[in-house]
Formats: structure tokens, sequence, C-alpha cells
């Protein structure tokens, strides 16, 4: 007897869904103010889309009492999307692709330990037609389905028991020093990331140096992005070099998807090593040390963000507040159009529109509340000057017009504003003038900037602190003389 492809699935969703009450969850929806009081969950297909899956995650399991369920479905990387990267043509918006691997990982990375158990987690294929093309939609099911019981967290906890110390004996003088929970034993194999653009990679040479010259004997492996190959060759620190972009070339053009390319780097980097630091001060690329064969990792971040590191730097190099310069990128999905401009999931463009009698606004928002202070935003814009046309922008602060300009040919505009008002909401605005037709342009966002002098240390300084902490908790030393680090 020949059995199909799902026959032997075992589909059990149907015998969670009865579980009531029940929350059926909708995308973009208010979520209910009390928690801990629901016996079942259930995201159908929305996991997929959200940016901050660990915070969406911690948020719907807060809704279960405990014995509650939590039930996901999300789209088979290998059933549905058919391919292994990002975007998707049938769904642009999608910002991850799942195998039952990668979703329980993001489940792990979420939730606190011992607080639920994995009742089912399973590959979703009744009735699929695996004789179809890729250019034929997925018939049948082409999912995956996992299911969280929230449990009562024991009494104890994850944390090795240490056996209690003797009484001292003072006989003789104690020495006067301590043992860290870590043994320094060296590193003959070191893996380092540094998988930014070129000037961020530039800024992280130093803290590139400081491990060659901590670990002279190891075999150093530098994984960069393809950029930069050849300034990497020229820093000439690595004993081998391997290429990776974990990040586009371009942010503005395309989605930055460093969860959906573990698999890949996975498959990049197989062999095992002694030490493995992430140098880059966002924490995005963290994730591809989740599955690296390391006897230690080590990055910039905290063990709640990032369980697998061991030795971690706990600064924040995004840190906003408001006694400090800080900047903001501001995604085009915060700016809303008129329906004759063009929409996709990268760009705003705005072509082939008439002048009319009076001021139009094309584009305006985002109307962010901002405290006082001075400030700059950098709108991203292309614009064709090739053919006729004017465009306006202007800043308002409270649907008041603060600030007002045409664009004369120079795009990387810094317009600068300031704040005076408690509670004022920023807004900037693109927008025609009278009698003129208004230039064609494509817009992807903005950059705010706050200016005031800045508490927070600068990139390369955070990235060598960590070297340090790496070589006092592995090698046992420090470097005493950091001289030739700039050379």
């Amino acid at each position: 007897m020949t059995v199909s492809p799902g026959a032997r699935s075992g589909d059990m969703l149907e015998s969670y869904l009865v579980v009531a009450p029940r929350l059926d969850l909708v995308a973009g929806q208010h979520l209910p103010e009390a928690g801990d009081s629901l016996a079942a969950v259930y995201a159908h297909e929305l996991l997929q889309d959200e940016a901050d899956y660990r915070g969406v995650l911690q948020r719907w399991f807060g809704l279960l009492k405990v014995g509650g369920v939590l039930i996901l479905t999300v789209p088979h990387a290998f059933l549905d999307a058919r391919q292994d990267r990002l975007p998707l043509a049938r769904r642009p918006r999608q910002k991850r692709l799942y195998t039952p691997a990668s979703l329980l990982a993001e489940v792990e990375e979420a939730l606190n330990p011992n607080t639920y158990r994995l009742r089912w987690l399973a590959d979703r294929d009744g009735g699929y037609d695996y004789a179809l093309d890729r250019e034929t939609p997925p018939t049948g099911q082409h999912g995956i389905a996992l299911v969280l019981e929230r449990i009562e967290p024991p009494l104890w906890d994850l944390a090795p028991t240490i056996a209690a110390a003797s009484d001292p004996d003072f006989t003789f003088e104690p020495p006067h020093m301590r043992v860290e929970t870590m043994a320094a034993n060296g590193a003959a194999r070191i893996l380092l990331l540094k998988l930014d653009h070129l000037g961020d990679f530039l800024m992280a040479v130093p803290a590139m140096r400081a491990v060659r010259s901590h670990f002279p004997e190891a075999h150093i492996t530098l994984v960069v992005g393809s950029w930069n190959v050849g300034i990497a060759r020229h820093v000439a620190i690595a004993d081998e070099l391997l290429t990776f972009d974990a990040l586009p070339r371009n942010a503005e053009e395309a989605q930055v998807d460093v969860a959906g390319k573990v698999a890949q780097f996975d498959a990049l980097v197989q062999r095992s090593y002694d030490l493995a630091i992430d140098l880059r001060s966002f924490g995005d690329t963290r994730i591809l040390l989740r599955n690296v064969d390391a006897v230690h990792k080590a990055g910039i971040g905290h063990r709640g963000a990032h369980p697998f590191i061991d030795i971690f730097l706990p600064i924040d190099p995004a840190s906003e507040a408001v006694d400090h310069a800080w900047h903001a990128s501001i995604g085009l999905q915060e700016f809303l159009t008129l329906d004759t401009c063009e929409r996709t999931p990268f760009q705003i463009a705005c072509s082939g529109l008439a002048a009319a009698e009076g001021e139009q606004v094309l584009l305006w928002g985002p109307y962010r509340s901002l405290v006082p202070g001075d400030y700059l935003f950098q709108p991203y814009l292309d614009l064709d000057f090739d053919t006729p046309g004017v465009l306006a922008y202007d800043i308002a602060m409270n649907a008041e017009r603060r600030v007002f300009g045409v664009f004369d040919g120079r795009t990387d505009l810094l317009i600068p504003f300031s704040v005076t008002g408690k509670a004022s909401q920023f807004e900037f605005r693109l927008a025609t003038l009278p009698g003129e037709r208004p230039l064609d342009f494509r817009f992807y966002g903005g950059k705010l900037i706050k200016k005031g002098a800045s508490g927070t240390l600068h990139q390369s300084e955070y990235l060598v602190l960590l070297v340090e902490l790496v070589a006092m908790r592995v090698k046992g030393t420090i470097l005493r003389d950091a001289k030739d680090l700039s050379r």
C-alpha cells in the first residue's frame, strides 16, 4: 500500500481549538488589558509578519492562565514559500521564513524557561500536492503548528548548585584572590563576525587588532559582508576570510531579515571554535551565534535577550535617553500619502501628478511626540530633477507649520527645527505649490536626530571594551599597553 505525503501527519490542532474561553487573534488587534485569564490564545499565521517576535510572543503568552495553551500557526518555508530567503512575491510584508526548528527557537528566546511546556509541534501538510511546480500556488495544508501550555514555575531554578565553602583556616594567611566562574584557558581557534557596512567595519578595526594582540597564535576566522572583503584583507588580522551578507547592501531598498538567514550561516560556519565574538554593536546579528560550535560566545547585550552568549558587555548602543544626543530611523510605514501615490514595502512613489490651483499635501506623518530640544530631520528621497516641477516640504508641530522650504537639488537635506512645548507632535510633509507641477519623487522614510552632547561611548570604544572583557575571561590577562591598536 502506498501512503501519500501528509496521510500520517496526525494533525491534532482541532483538539486544541475546542478549548474555551479562547481568543482568536487578528492582525493589529488591541489585546485585553487583563491577562492570566484565558484558556487558549490562537494566533493563526500572524507571527511571520511581526518584526518584534519576542515582544508579541510574550504578550500573547501573558494572556493565558496556568494550564492555558498558546496555539501558533505559521507558513512553512519549504511548503508555502518553497524558497530559502526573503522577499516573497505572494507575501511582501512577511518578515521571516519558518521551519519547525526556527519557530521553536524563537519561542525559547522569547519566553522564560520553566514557564511553559511544549505540547505539540508538527508540519501540517494534509492534502498537500507535492507534484505542483513552483509557479502554482500550494494546495492543502502548508504550515507549521505549535502548542505551548503555560505552567506554574517550579520552586527551583536552572542555576547550578554550588557547594557551600568550608570554614576558613587561618593557620596561614589566605591568599588575596578570588576565582572567577569561568576558567581562563585561552583560545586557539577564534571566529569574529563583523557583518556591517564600511563605516561601521572601520570603527571595529581597533577591536579586531586587540583580538590579534591578545591571541597572537590563534587561528582567526573573520566573517564580513561581501562589500568589505577588500578592506578586511588590507587590515590583515585574519587567517581565514569568509563572506556572508547578513544585511542588505542598501538597507533602504531591502528588508533586513537576519533571523531568516540563520540556516545559510550555519551551513557556512561548520567548524568548532574556542571563542566566537559578534562585533556588531546592534543585536540583530547576535542570533547567528546561537548554533555556532564554540566554547565561549561573546557580544554586546545581555543574557535575557541572548541566552546562548556567556560573555556579554551590557551596554545599549541604541540608548535614546532624552538628556543625550540620539538618532532614530523612521520607516516609510509611519507616513500617509494620497491614494494617487504608489506604495510598496520599500518605497512611496509619486509621479505624473498634474498642477493644482492650491497647495496640496502629498505625504505626511509620522506624528511622533518629541520632548523640548533642537532637532534635525533628514528625509530619504530620490527626486527626479530631469523633469520640470517643484516640490515643497515643511515641518509642523501640533499641525502648526514651523519650517518651510523648496527642494533645490540637494536630496541629503538636513532640516533643523526646535521643539518648545511639552506634548509636541512632529510631522514632516511634502506638498505642491499652487499652479506648479510637482516633482516626481520616491520616499524611503527618514532619520530624526536630537542635537546635544552624547552621553554614550563611541562604537569603537565599547567594541574594544568587549574584547578586553573577553581576554580577561578567556585568557586571564588584560592588555596593558594599547598604543599599537590604532596603527
